[in-house]
């Protein structure tokens, strides 16, 4: 049954800004302003906020035969945990893509779409070095998988740090932005340990791109000296470069991401990074990540909005129905609640902030389906 009904609970809509006590109806999996069937499938959430369904926009939940251990599934870290869609950034390349309908879609309820790697294994492992080397880079692959596939490829990643590309970092980056430009899609950029230098790749990234681990808390990244935000990271914020969180096991400092925004800079979307290594610390999850944005004094519109309308706008699902609860369009919801706590959090670094506050997903709706949420947040 594709029709549900969310009664009783505060209905936020990031499009409209709208905020109100009020049921949300889905008929035939959407969003809808008519009354539901009579044995439409009711779920009391008395209290609750209701939003649109969150979008995680950095995980990695795809595996292949070619790697060498087991992923996270999209449903473990996605409806399991009230997400209503996750974008898989960069786990396949262009040999593994084609494996990525069966491996995923045909077994998870989770909505999910990838970026492709511009390393043609994808992510064989989290140690790196799957771009290292010009034969491991296949510009055309890449292009072709979006002949194939492009109804839920979101764009091109690649991962610029020594780890990942090793000395061949920047050539990587700029063919992976000949590659975004061929599909014209989004580069997905991942910051990390130079080289190449931060500063050579965001003055390679257009409008619309992403950076993410954005706020990282190592060596060489976008603070400078005296932690003064650097020159290329103001030009690119300036250009129109969509700034990602990205959290993951290493990749989200307080420190950093508060001596930023103290000196103007966004963060436009809200994501976890979550993979095997760090599901059980550090991450977690989508909606602890945000919850330690809430205690960094981000209002819970702003937390919202970085989940759902900024994500579902940075890859085109807006046009969609994610993002918003608009009738007849968008398809997704999730259920959650503001729980007064006090608890410390702690980032990727291992500092720690006092959080009054902590978000806690009941649900997901689904193309009309409801689905529980059960994993420890």
């Amino acid at each position: 049954m594709n029709d549900c009904v969310i009664t009783g609970g505060i209905v936020l809509d990031p499009l409209t800004g709208s905020r109100e006590k009020r049921d949300l109806c889905f008929n035939n999996g959407y969003v809808s302003d008519s009354s539901p069937d009579a044995d439409a499938f009711r779920v009391d959430v008395a209290g609750a906020y209701v939003a649109p369904g969150f979008i995680d926009l950095h995980t990695h939940i795809f595996s292949h035969s070619l790697f060498g251990h087991g992923r996270l599934t999209a449903d473990r870290i996605g409806v399991h945990q009230g997400v209503a869609c996750v974008v898989d950034a960069g786990s396949s390349g262009a040999i593994t893509i084609d494996a990525f309908p069966e491996n995923v879609h045909a077994t998870q309820a989770t909505r999910a779409y990838a970026f492709i790697n511009i390393g043609s294994p994808g992510l064989p492992n989290l140690g790196g070095g799957h771009a290292s080397r010009p034969e491991l880079l296949d510009l055309e692959g890449v292009v072709r998988a979006f002949d194939r596939h492009g109804d839920w490829l979101a764009g091109v990643k690649v991962l610029a740090s020594q780890s990942h590309t090793g000395a061949f970092g920047l050539e990587a980056v700029k063919i992976a932005r000949k590659a975004a430009s061929l599909v014209d899609r989004p580069l997905m950029l991942h910051i990390g340990n130079a080289p190449p230098l931060i500063d050579d790749v965001l003055d390679l990234l257009r409008e619309g791109d992403i950076v993410t681990h954005t706020y990282h808390g190592k060596v060489g990244g976008v603070l400078g000296f005296n932690d003064a935000v650097i020159a290329p990271f103001k030009e690119a914020v300036a250009r129109g470069v969509v700034v990602d969180l990205g959290h993951g096991r290493s990749s989200f400092s307080f420190r950093v991401y508060e001596a930023a925004r103290a000196q103007g800079m966004p963060l436009d979307c809200i994501s976890s990074d979550l993979h095997k290594g760090n599901v059980d610390r550090y991450a977690v999850s989508l909606v602890r990540t945000m919850s330690k944005m809430r205690a960094l004094d981000m209002s819970l519109d702003e937390v919202i909005q970085r989940v759902t309308l900024h994500p579902a706008r940075a890859i085109g699902l807006d046009t969609l129905g994610f993002g918003s609860l608009t009738p007849g369009i968008s398809s997704t919801a999730t259920i959650f609640r503001e729980i007064p706590v006090d608890i410390e959090l702690e980032d990727a670094e291992g500092e720690v902030r006092h959080a009054s506050t902590w978000l806690e997903t009941v649900g997901c709706v689904v193309e009309g389906k409801y689905y529980q949420a059960t994993e420890t947040l």
